[in-house]
Formats: C-alpha cells, structure tokens, sequence
C-alpha cells in the first residue's frame, strides 16, 4: 500500500505552515518555491484534503491543516529520535542484553556489572535468565542468550570468555553453630557432619567437592542434596545440616546464618578456586554484546 505521504512532504508543510509565506518557507528549506508548491501540491492530492487556503501573497491553514501541523511536526521529531536510535544501536549504546547467569552470580557480581553498564549506557535494557551452566552453554551457542555467566572450562572453538571473580570455598551454618566463633573453618572439621550436598545436577559445584573431600580425606554425611544456593540457605537457617557454598553468598545470608571462609591448604587453593567468567560467542558481530564484554573488562579488578 502505497503511503499518503513522505517525510519530505511532511518537512515543506511543516515550513510552509509555520511561516505562511511560499517564499520564506523556500528558503527555509533551501530550495525554490517551484518545487515547494509541488510537493504541497502533491501531499494535498495524496491525502485528498485542502491544507492551505492561497491568498494573493500568502496563504492560511485550513481545519485539516491545522489538525496536520500538530501531527507532522510529532511525526519529524520522531522520524529523528528513530535515527538516533538506531545509530545508537549500531555502536551498541541502544538494544537489549539477553543474559545467561548461575544464581551465585546473582549476590555481587552480576548486579555490580549491570549498575556499571547501565551507567555508561542508560539505553540498554536487559533480560535476565537464570540457568544451570550447561544450559547457558547450550543456549548461548544457539543464539538464544548474548552472553553467560558461567564457571570454566568454556570451549574455545565455540566461545571467547574474560574471568571475572575468584571465590572461595565457604561453610554455612546456623548464626549460633560452635563453629561461627571461627575466623576460618578448617575443611577437617567436616568429616561425619551432616551436610546439605550440592546435586548431581548441579555438575561444577559437585564434582569440586568431591575432589575437595577426596583430597582431605573427608567424609561429610550428606542428608539431602539440592540445586540453588537460596534452598540450601534455607535448610542451613533450620538447623537440617551445614552447606559448603561460594562465600559470594554471605552478601545474601541474612539473619540466622553465619558463614565463615573455610581453611584449605595453599597448595590446592589454585586448583579448587571458585572462578567465574563472561562468555560469548567467537566471531559475534553485535557492537551491544561488545560494549558489555568491554564493560566486564574494565570491571574485572574490582570483582
């Protein structure tokens, strides 16, 4: 269907209505008053409507043109913010961040990072979705997430990360445990006590803690095992058992809950670090997932 009008139209009626002179509105454009007149001309053929009402040397706005000032002039204006826009989009200042993250992510990292890019471009909006790390990895390789927080290792054939955090390993226990006097809880301290497990599902976490109480010689007596961090607080806070869990989550314990960094030999801290990183695919092309990676960057020495 063909449009009753262009966005040229639009500008010589705008010109003309404001300035009531064929001339000055001529000049106005930078044009002469030949092609002016064909073009009103043209748009009052279009929309099958008189606009002006020509006197001798000037002419007046009829009720429909009156009616179109006020709606030409909105529709100029936003035909220039859609431009803006648009090239805000390109340079990655304007667009939407869909954002892959583990739910301990979500305690400092996450919301500092956002905060930090939100700063620099108030134009971006996010979406946020919150999945296991092999979901992330599968849904990032299929373009349905822009970038992922995850925990190593990330394939290099598929993807490019930056690491983010370390962690380290902490013991959640209830506020007024024995143990909460310590500073640091040594990991011997585990063996035989009832422990909240992290699930098999839960792939990373539980395969690190195995290897943890396998290289102390630790056995904890594993009660029920869990998938997020918030559910295995919760039974922590009713006294069902302690949890070993990021020391990220102290920001988020709340009242009840003590958590306290447990003491590990140094020898292992490298091999047994809690480390987070930002991927995204290898070759992206979109300048918004750009702008974040550099924004994550530049964030790094703070997290």
């Amino acid at each position: 269907m063909k449009l009753p009008f262009d966005l040229q139209q639009l500008q010589c009626f705008v010109a003309l209505a404001e300035t009531l002179h064929f001339g000055q509105a001529a000049r106005r454009l930078h044009m002469t008053q030949s092609p002016l007149s064909r073009q009103i001309a043209l748009l009052e053929e279009r929309m099958q409507v008189n606009l002006f009402i020509r006197h001798n040397r000037a002419v007046s706005l009829t009720p429909a043109g009156t009616f179109l000032l006020h709606e030409a002039r909105a529709i100029l204006q936003r035909a220039k913010e859609v431009v803006a826009q648009t090239q805000l989009a390109a340079c990655g200042e304007q667009g939407t961040l869909v954002i892959g993250f583990t739910s301990s992510a979500s305690f400092e990292l996450l919301p500092r990072l956002v905060q930090h890019h939100r700063q620099k471009y108030p134009g971006v909006n996010f979406v946020f979705k919150e999945l296991l790390i092999e979901e992330q990895l599968r849904m990032l390789d299929e373009a349905a997430l822009d970038v992922a927080l995850v925990r190593p290792p990330v394939d290099p054939r598929h993807f490019e990360s930056q690491l983010l955090m370390r962690d380290r390993w902490a013991l959640a226990m209830p506020a007024l445990h024995p143990l909460s006097a310590l500073q640091q809880v040594p990991l011997r301290y585990l063996d035989g006590v009832s422990m909240i497990a992290w699930s098999p599902h839960s792939r990373y976490f539980h395969a690190m803690l195995d290897r943890l109480y396998e290289l102390y010689g630790v056995s904890p007596r594993n009660i029920v095992s869990m998938l997020q961090i918030t559910a295995m607080l919760g039974m922590v806070r009713r006294g069902v058992g302690l949890a070993v869990v990021p020391y990220a989550a102290k920001s988020h314990a709340g009242e009840g809950l003590a958590i306290r960094p447990l003491l590990i030999d140094h020898k292992w801290t490298d091999e047994l670090a809690l480390l987070t990183v930002l991927a995204w695919r290898r070759g992206e092309h979109d300048s918004t997932v750009h702008r974040f990676v550099a924004t994550a960057r530049e964030c790094t020495a703070s997290f």
